[in-house]
C-alpha cells in the first residue's frame, strides 16, 4: 500500500517524545532495547506546557513514531530481530509511562475529570507519507493486554503497509473519519483486535 521512495534517505525511522522532565534513562533504556534498529532515532523534548486541540490526538508524555521507512527498509535488513525488538522495547516504553504520575495543562472544562485513554503513552505508525494510525491506550488497561495491544498495532501496521489485510477489515478500521490523516485505534481485549476511535464521542450530546 505505501512507498517511502521518495522520502529523504536521512529520514528518522523511529521518533521519540518525551515530555520534559521525565527521567533521562527512559531515552538510554530505549536506544538499548531497539538494538541495532537505533542508528536512526530522533529524540524530542517536548515543553510541560498547554496544548490547543482535540485531546486524543494531542502529544502524551512518552510518544514513539515509527515511520514507515522501518517497515520497507529496515525490516527486510535486519529481519525479525529488528521486529522483535521494537515490540519488546515499544512495551517497555508503555511500563516507563505506566509509573509516571502525568498531570494535563489544559482550560477549564477543556481536560475531562475522568480519563478513559492515557495521557502518559501513545505509539504512531506511519503508513506512507502523511497517512497515520496512532495507537492510544485505555488507563485501566492490564500489563498482559498491553503488550497483546502494542503487538497486534505494530503487527497491524506492517500488515498494511505490505497489503496484507483485506479491503473490508481496512474500511472498518476507517470507521471514523481521520483528522489530519490520522487515524485513532486502541486494543479491544475482549476480541484480541485492532478497532478504531471516536475522538470526538466526548464532544457529541449524548443520545435521548
Amino acid at each position: 500500500m505505501a512507498s517511502d521512495a521518495m522520502l529523504p534517505v536521512d529520514r528518522p525511522n523511529f521518533i521519540l517524545m518525551l515530555l520534559e522532565g521525565l527521567p533521562d534513562d527512559i531515552e538510554s533504556e530505549f536506544r538499548t532495547q531497539l538494538g541495532k534498529s537505533n542508528s536512526n532515532l530522533m529524540v524530542i523534548r517536548q515543553p510541560h506546557v498547554p496544548y490547543a486541540g482535540i485531546e486524543l490526538y494531542l502529544p502524551t508524555a512518552i510518544a514513539l513514531f515509527v515511520t514507515a521507512g522501518f517497515f520497507n527498509g529496515v525490516l527486510q535488513e535486519l529481519g525479525k530481530d529488528a521486529y522483535g525488538a521494537l515490540k519488546k522495547a515499544a512495551f517497555a516504553l508503555w511500563k516507563r509511562a505506566d509509573e509516571q504520575n502525568i498531570t494535563l495543562i489544559g482550560s477549564a472544562g477543556k481536560v475531562p475529570p475522568i480519563r478513559r485513554y492515557s495521557a502518559a503513552y501513545s505509539i504512531t505508525g506511519e503508513i506512507s507519507p502523511g497517512i497515520k494510525f496512532k495507537f492510544i491506550v485505555q488507563t485501566d488497561i492490564s500489563a498482559d493486554n498491553a503488550e497483546s495491544g502494542i503487538e497486534a498495532f505494530i503487527t497491524l501496521i506492517d500488515n498494511i503497509i505490505k497489503n496484507r489485510i483485506s479491503e473490508e477489515d481496512l474500511n472498518a478500521l476507517l470507521t471514523y473519519q481521520p483528522i489530519g490523516r490520522t487515524v485513532l485505534v486502541t486494543f479491544d481485549s475482549v476480541n484480541r483486535k485492532i478497532i478504531p476511535v471516536d475522538a470526538l464521542a466526548d464532544r457529541r450530546p449524548p443520545a435521548d
